[in-house]
C-alpha cells in the first residue's frame, strides 16, 4: 500500500487500485461520489473501471430524470460487461458528462475520479445522502477487503 495523490488529494494504492482520500464511496457498487454545494458527482471507481475492462458505451439518465436509490444513472456497456450504473440515493440528474465520453470513451478507463465523472445529481434530502456511504479509512478498509474478496489489481487503460 502506498500513498499517491490525484488533483491534490491523498491516495492510498492497494493492489493498484486507487482510493483518493475526499471522496465518498458505494463499496458495493463500485461507485464514488463528491458533494459540493448540495450537488453530488458521482462516478466509477478504478475498482469498477479495472472490473469492465474497456467501456464501449454508456448511456445517461436524461437531465432532469428524477432517480431513487438504487435505481440507474447511466448503463455502461465494456469489453466484459453489459448494467446500470445506481445511484446511493434518491434525486435529481443536473448534469451528465456527455462531452468527456463523446470525446474519448475510455476517459472513465483512464481517469475515473476526474474527468471521467459519469452524473451529477441533486439528493433530494442532503442530510441523509451519506447514510450509506463510506468515507477516510473506513472506506480504504471495506475496499481492501472487497479487492482481496474479488482477487483484483487495478490496471488503467494507457493512450
Amino acid at each position: 500500500m502506498k500513498k499517491g495523490s490525484n488533483a491534490g488529494e491523498p491516495v492510498i494504492v492497494y493492489r493498484g487500485c486507487a482510493i483518493p482520500d475526499g471522496y465518498f464511496y458505494d463499496v458495493p457498487g463500485d461507485l464514488w461520489v463528491r458533494f459540493d454545494d448540495g450537488l453530488a458527482r458521482m462516478g466509477l471507481t478504478d475498482v469498477a473501471q479495472t472490473r469492465m475492462g474497456k467501456m464501449v458505451s454508456i448511456r445517461f439518465k436524461r437531465v432532469g430524470k428524477r432517480v431513487l436509490a438504487r435505481k440507474s444513472i447511466a448503463t455502461v456497456e465494456s469489453a466484459k460487461w453489459v448494467g446500470p450504473i445506481h445511484s446511493p440515493f434518491d434525486g435529481e440528474v443536473v448534469a451528465t458528462n456527455d462531452a468527456a465520453f463523446d470525446t474519448d470513451i475510455l476517459v472513465a478507463n483512464k481517469d475515473p475520479y476526474e474527468m471521467g465523472w459519469v452524473s451529477l445529481v441533486r439528493p433530494d434530502d442532503p442530510s441523509t445522502a451519506t447514510q450509506a456511504l463510506l468515507t477516510g479509512k473506513d472506506a480504504v478498509e471495506a475496499y481492501k477487503v472487497r479487492i482481496e474478496e474479488i482477487e483484483i489489481n487495478c490496471l488503467r487503460c494507457a493512450d
